[in-house]
């Protein structure tokens, strides 16, 4: 049986040595399940999303949900490095 995947969205203010750190620690206590930390704007600094993914409930429109998600955050990431790099 696969493990469940246990997704943790973190602010965006947060530094990637902190998303790394939080991974690390988490995949040592949830051994059960694949971890996912991402950061995301939808939350605070200090606040989190949480949310778990299991197979048994899985179909393909949540694949595709789980697809646009991943894309969005991945575009709202390459924006901000080019708004940067342009100021």
């Amino acid at each position: 049986m696969a493990k469940p995947i246990f997704l943790i969205g973190i602010s965006k203010k947060s530094m990637y040595r902190e998303v790394e750190g939080v991974t690390q620690v988490l995949e040592k206590k949830f051994t059960d399940y694949h971890i996912l930390v991402y950061s995301t704007n939808k939350v605070e600094e200090g606040e989190f999303l949480f949310n778990a993914l299991y197979e048994k409930d899985f179909d393909k429109i949540k694949l595709e949900e789980l697809k646009a998600i991943v894309k969005d955050e991945f575009d709202t990431i390459k924006n901000e490095i080019k708004s940067k790099k342009c100021s």
